[in-house]
């Protein structure tokens, strides 16, 4: 950052000042998102415009909706308490990746990820993400490290009657589309996190981009 980009827009050097650090288990990620409003506090009367989406954490679930018109309701797994708990409060899409290279972990532990072809990721807070999760077979539950898994049927290799709400909502939302994330994760029995080796080269479709996070 340039001297004169403080001179000309100052609250850049403001943004320096208050902002807060993100948690340890995400520290190390190179991209942050837009400081979250009302952190960890959420009001049923906060009247949103347009597009926005609400997740539950409580029930596992994504609303989407268009002004207060609900439009549709996704299954999802969030993040794995109380290590990888998903963070709750209001953030803002900051960052969109069509296919995602995301690893990071102590690496050489059980606790470590390499998962090549994420599709459909929507940055919302450092490196969380709402993205599609092929490898998942049970929404509903708490599954991640963190980031808002969802249903979809990109690259996944059993696809079945799988509806692709990854996909949807990556096609609905734009950057700066409101989240809301409310409740409180369910207890779960304590187990791995279970993530696909990296496998061989694969054919991608023609939106394949890359981007890439260290923390899920």
């Amino acid at each position: 950052m340039k001297l004169w980009h403080l001179v000309l827009f100052p609250s850049l050097m403001l943004g320096m000042i208050v902002a807060k650090p993100l948690p340890i288990v995400y520290g190390g990620d190179a991209f942050r998102s837009p400081l979250p409003a009302n952190h960890g506090h959420y009001s049923s009367s906060l009247d949103f415009t347009g597009k926005w989406l609400k997740i539950d954490l409580s029930c596992q679930q994504l609303d989407v909706y268009n002004d207060q018109r609900l439009l549709r309701v996704m299954p999802i797994s969030s993040g794995v308490p109380p290590k990888w708990t998903t963070p709750d409060g209001t953030f803002w899409i900051f960052r969109k990746v069509a296919d995602d290279h995301m690893k990071g972990g102590i690496r050489g532990s059980s606790d470590s990820w390499d998962v090549e072809h994420v599709p459909w990721a929507q940055y919302i807070y450092g490196g969380i993400a709402i993205h599609g999760a092929w490898w998942n077979h049970q929404f509903g539950v708490p599954r991640s490290h963190g980031c808002i898994q969802l249903p979809t049927r990109t690259f996944n290799p059993d696809p079945g009657d799988i509806r692709d709400d990854a996909k949807w909502l990556y096609y609905y939302t734009e950057i700066g589309t409101p989240v809301v994330i409310i409740g409180q994760t369910p207890p779960i029995t304590k187990v791995p996190l279970q993530y696909p080796d990296p496998g061989p080269p694969v054919a991608l479709p023609t939106f394949a981009r890359y981007g890439a996070s260290l923390t899920r």
